[in-house]
C-alpha cells in the first residue's frame, strides 16, 4: 500500500517489533485503541503534524487511528488504505516546516498519488501485521517522505535535521510501549507449551532457549539430526563438549539415519549418551535419559528410577515464522533426587553458556555464513608455518624430504603419470599408509582442487595465499574429477588438466 502511494520516496525509515500475540489482537489494539496522550499517538504523529493548537476550530488531538479524518475545512493525516487484520496506511500533504503547519486535504489515495502541486510535502506511514508461527506478530511500522519539487524538499530536509532525532525517539518509545503490553516471543518462551514436555511433568528445573534463524525447517533439520560427539559434534563449545574436535559445517548424509531409541554419544568415550525419544521430522527432536548414579550407568528412559538418579529432556522445536524465518525453542528439563540440587547451581549457568553458544552456531550453519577459516584452523596453520620455517632452515635434509613416508628405492620404482615428464630436473615422491580401503581413500582424492574440496592440508595458510579453499568434511560425488576435467590449484594460476583417472588406483593432472 505504500509504495502507491510514495513509489520513489526520498527519504525512508522502518522500525519493526516482535509481539508476543496474535495478529488479530495486536490489530485491534493498534486499530481501535484509545490511546490517549501515549507514546503510541505522539510517534504516529512525529514530524509534528497534528493540527495547531491555536486554530480554536481545530479537531481534538486524535485519540485512535479511527479518529484521523481530513476534510476541506479541517485537512490533515487520514487513513489512505487498510487491509484489515494485515496493513493500514495513514498519509498526509502539508508544509510540515511551517509552525503552524498548513495541510491539503485530498479526498482517497488515488487523489494523494494524482497531487502534483509545488511546494509540498507528502508523508505517509503504514502499520503492517505479520504472524510469526502460531502465537506471535511482527509489526513493521514505514514511514515515507517526497516532495514536489526540489524548493520543498530543501525546506523539509533542514526542517528534518530538527525534527528528526525526535521522530527516531518517538517511534522507540511506540515500540517499547507495545512490546510492554503485549510482551515479546522471548519473554514468554519459557510459559509456552512445547512438544517434549510431557515426557518428564514432575522435573525440577526448566531452562528454555530460543533463536529465530533466516532459514526454514528443512534446511536446520539435518544440522540437529547429525549432533552427537564422534558424529558431527554439538556446535557448541568443542574444547567442553566434543574432545577438541571441531563440530561439522558440512552436512554429512551417513549421520541422518537417526530413530527413535538410538543413543547419540554424549563424550568423546563411552557409551552414554542422549536416548532419542521422538522425531518428528522437520519438527521436534526430542532427545532424553535417564542416569544411575549410584551405579554409574545410563538406563533407559522409561525404566524406574533408582535412589540416585538424574532424568533429563532435551528437547529441539521448529516453529516456521514465516517463508524464510524459524524460530528454534530448545527445552532443558530435569528431575533428580533430592541429594542432587547442589550439582544443579552449577550445571545451570554451564548449560546456559553451552545452550546459547550452541544456538549461534547452528544459525550460522543454517543460514550458511560460517566464516572460511575457524581458530582451528589458525592453530593448524600456524604450526604448518612452523614446520615450513624448520624445513627452509634445514636444507641439508632435503634429499630425505624427497621421499616422505617411503624409502628411496621405492621412490624411485615407476608411477602412474612418469611419462608426462620424462626427464625431470626435480622431483619428490611421498606417501602415507591409510587405515582404509582403496575404494574408501578414492572418492576423497578425487575431489580435491581449490574450487571443489581443497586439499584437506593448512587451509589457513592456503587462503592466506588467496586459494580461498574450504577443505571437505564429506564425500561430494559431484566434484569427482574426469578426464578432461581442470584441477585448480589456485584461482590466478592456470589449471592442470586430468589426464588420467583409474578409480581407485590412480589420478595424473599436468600442466
Amino acid at each position: 500500500m505504500l509504495e502507491q502511494l510514495i513509489p520513489v520516496p526520498r527519504k525512508v525509515e522502518t522500525d519493526s517489533v516482535d509481539l508476543a500475540a496474535p495478529p488479530d489482537l495486536v490489530w485491534a489494539y493498534v486499530r481501535h485503541a484509545d490511546l490517549g496522550d501515549s507514546p503510541l499517538t505522539r510517534a504516529l504523529f512525529a514530524l509534528r503534524t497534528l493540527p495547531s493548537p491555536h486554530d480554536p476550530a481545530a479537531p481534538a488531538t486524535t485519540l485512535s487511528i479511527d479518529q484521523l479524518h481530513s476534510s476541506s475545512t479541517h485537512p490533515g493525516f487520514q487513513l489512505l488504505g487498510e487491509d484489515p487484520g494485515r496493513e493500514l496506511t495513514v498519509g498526509a500533504i502539508g508544509r510540515v516546516w511551517q509552525l503552524d503547519i498548513p495541510f491539503e486535504h485530498v479526498a482517497n489515495a488515488e487523489a494523494y498519488v494524482r497531487f502534483a502541486r509545488p511546494g509540498w510535502i507528502k508523508v505517509a506511514w503504514s502499520i503492517r501485521l505479520e504472524p510469526l508461527g502460531q502465537a506471535a506478530t511482527r509489526l513493521r511500522f514505514e514511514l515515507r517522505v517526497d516532495a514536489t519539487d526540489e524548493v520543498a524538499w530543501r525546506l523539509f530536509a533542514r526542517y528534518w535535521l530538527l525534527i528528526g532525532p525526535a521522530s527516531h525517539f518517538l517511534r522507540a518509545m511506540l515500540l517499547r510501549r507495545l512490546r510492554q503490553h503485549f510482551g515479546s516471543p522471548e519473554e514468554r518462551e519459557e510459559a509456552r507449551t512445547l512438544a517434549g514436555d510431557e515426557r518428564l511433568l514432575d522435573h525440577g528445573c526448566q531452562l528454555t532457549h530460543g533463536i529465530t534463524m533466516k532459514a526454514t525447517p528443512e534446511q536446520i533439520w539435518p544440522w540437529l539430526l547429525q549432533m552427537g560427539c564422534r558424529r558431527g559434534g554439538f556446535y557448541a563449545i568443542d574444547v567442553l563438549d566434543n574432545g577438541g574436535k571441531a563440530s561439522a559445517r558440512e552436512l554429512h548424509p551417513e549421520l541422518q539415519n537417526v530413530i527413535v531409541g538410538d543413543i547419540i554419544p554424549a563424550t568423546p568415550n563411552g557409551a552414554d549418551g542422549f536416548e532419542v525419544l521422538a522425531i518428528d521430522p522437520e519438527r521436534a527432536l526430542i532427545l532424553g535419559g535417564l542416569f544411575d548414579l549410584g551405579a554409574d550407568k545410563q538406563l533407559r528412559f522409561g525404566s524406574t528410577r533408582p535412589e540416585r538418579f538424574w532424568q533429563i529432556t532435551w528437547a529441539f522445536v521448529l516453529e516456521p515464522l514465516s517463508r524464510s524465518e524459524t524460530r528454534l525453542h530448545v527445552r532443558a528439563r530435569a528431575a533428580f533426587s533430592p541429594r542432587e540440587r547442589l550439582r544443579l547451581a552449577w550445571m545451570r549457568p554451564i548449560h546456559a553458556l553451552m545452550q546459547t553458544t550452541q544456538l549461534r552456531h547452528l544459525a550460522a550453519r543454517a543460514e550458511g555464513r560460517l566464516p572460511r577459516d575457524t581458530a582451528l584452523d589458525v592453530a593448524a596453520g600456524v604450526a604448518g608455518a612452523a614446520i615450513m620455517t624448520l624445513a627452509w632452515l634445514t636444507p641439508f635434509l632435503r634429499p630425505l624430504r624427497n621421499h616422505w613416508g617411503l624409502s628411496e628405492q621405492e621412490a624411485s620404482s615407476p608411477r602412474p603419470g612418469d611419462e608426462c615428464v620424462p626427464e625431470p630436473r626435480w622431483s619428490w615422491t611421498h606417501a602415507l599408509d591409510v587405515d582404509a580401503t582403496a575404494d574408501e581413500l578414492w572418492p576423497w582424492i578425487a575431489q580435491i582442487g581449490s574450487d571443489r574440496a581443497g586439499f584437506y592440508s593448512y587451509q589457513w595458510l592456503e587462503n592466506l595465499a588467496q586459494c580461498n579453499v574450504r577443505n571437505a568434511e564429506t564425500i561430494h560425488p559431484e566434484w569427482a574429477h574426469k578426464v578432461g576435467d581442470d584441477l585448480l590449484l589456485h584461482p590466478a594460476m592456470p589449471p592442470l588438466r586430468v589426464v588420467t583417472v583409474e578409480p581407485a588406483r590412480s589420478l595424473v593432472a599436468v600442466a
